[in-house]
């Protein structure tokens, strides 16, 4: 309501000016009364005319101020309060009060007045310092804060762990951003990322134990657009920025430890899928880029090609036919009128020449041969006969 007040949304001021200037009566001023009179001389008695020591909201104009400030002893449940009243920090003390044994807490609200230059957010002309002290605060949670309990110190950062599908998307990411995030870490120390997170056995955190502050610390600078859930990021903050270890994050946070591992490890997984993408989208940059072919649609259906492809075919072939027709005629009559200069064949008118044949016909014997079958059938006679003597006389 007092931020409402200041910024004059609680009346119509301009509505009651005159109301309340007709009905103003002169009021006694005891300042001025003081002036008058000393304390010795002064008569006690009942004064008449003294301002009331409450006025009404309405019958009086708020002054113009540019913020509303407050300064407390930090706790988690204070700070939570005023966080829901839209106060940021922008001041914390490192050394604790020595009774209470808080650290003092400065916060601020900007009233987003039109005659100060805001940068169009809730922050408004507190923005600058604003990211100015989380930064700081990130970087002494591993000194002066480092017992600081990591509920309050998750409340103080507020961080962003929650991004839309088109935020985690490496394309929403710049070339100037690409380029700063390859440069957090060496091939290297991906190479170990990798090993830790892909490796199916059960592989030791401390083997990425140095870059956790490295990745913790741009994560929470919101760096890094990878949405973790609450315990996650806990863990996270308490091991990278707290610097702190299993064993004290399994007392402060009630878990187990195997489920602490399980924790740890997947959120490392999903920054360094982040880091790979990113660095990859940077390398691709880098190289040179095919030209983009252009398909046009065809102008004809693929029935009218089709067919068109068919009588080509068709086409082709006929004029492959008449090709060889016209090649074999002029062999022949070329062989023909070879015959006739050579004088070898005399070709009759009708152009059929007859051949010869040198097979003996079936049922014919020349003279020739059938002389010889008798000789040879008289030659064996006779040779049959010289035996027979030649048997008698041997007897």
């Amino acid at each position: 309501s007092s931020c409402r007040y200041y910024k004059g949304e609680m009346a119509l001021f301009s509505e009651m000016d005159a109301e309340i200037e007709d009905n103003d009566e002169p009021r006694f001023k005891i300042t001025e009364a003081a002036g008058k009179v000393s304390l010795l001389e002064e008569t006690i008695k009942p004064k008449e005319n003294l301002p009331a020591l409450f006025v009404n909201l309405r019958e009086r104009h708020p002054e113009r101020l540019d913020y509303l400030s407050v300064s407390f002893g930090l706790t988690w449940e204070l700070f939570r309060f005023w966080r829901k009243h839209t106060f940021v920090p922008f001041y914390i003390s490192q050394v604790p009060n020595a009774e209470t044994g808080e650290y003092t807490c400065m916060i601020v609200k900007p009233l987003n007045d039109n005659e100060v230059d805001g940068e169009g957010s809730e922050y408004g002309f507190m923005l600058p310092f604003y990211r100015d002290f989380r930064q700081r605060f990130i970087r002494l949670l591993r000194y002066s804060f480092r017992s600081m309990d990591y509920k309050l110190a998750m409340s103080i950062l507020a961080p962003k762990i929650s991004f839309k599908e088109e935020e985690e998307s490496t394309s929403a990411v710049s070339d100037e951003a690409s380029g700063f995030l390859r440069g957090l870490l060496s091939a290297q120390d991906m190479k170990r990322l990798r090993v830790y997170t892909t490796n199916a056995e059960n592989v030791d955190h401390r083997l990425i134990l140095d870059l956790v502050p490295i990745l913790a610390y741009q994560y929470f600078m919101e760096n890094l657009p990878v949405t973790l859930s609450a315990v996650q990021a806990s863990i996270l903050l308490c091991i990278g920025l707290q610097n702190q270890d299993i064993t004290y994050v399994q007392r402060v946070m009630k878990l187990e430890r195997t489920q602490i591992f399980h924790l740890f490890k997947k959120a490392i997984k999903k920054l360094y899928k982040f880091l790979f993408d990113a660095m990859t989208k940077k390398m691709d940059s880098t190289l040179p880029q095919p030209n983009e072919v252009v398909l046009t649609p065809l102008s004809t259906s693929i029935n009218e090609d089709l067919e068109a492809g068919a009588r080509e075919v068709m086409e082709k072939m006929k004029a492959k036919n008449e090709m060889l027709a016209e090649a074999d005629g002029p062999i022949v009559e070329d062989g023909l009128e070879t015959s006739r200069q050579i004088g070898a064949v005399k070709i009759p008118p009708s152009g059929i020449i007859s051949v010869p044949s040198t097979k003996p016909k079936k049922g014919k014997v020349r003279t020739g041969d059938k002389m010889n079958g008798e000789e040879k059938k008289r030659g064996n006679s006779g040779d049959h006969t010289k035996l027979s003597k030649k048997k008698k006389r041997g007897t």
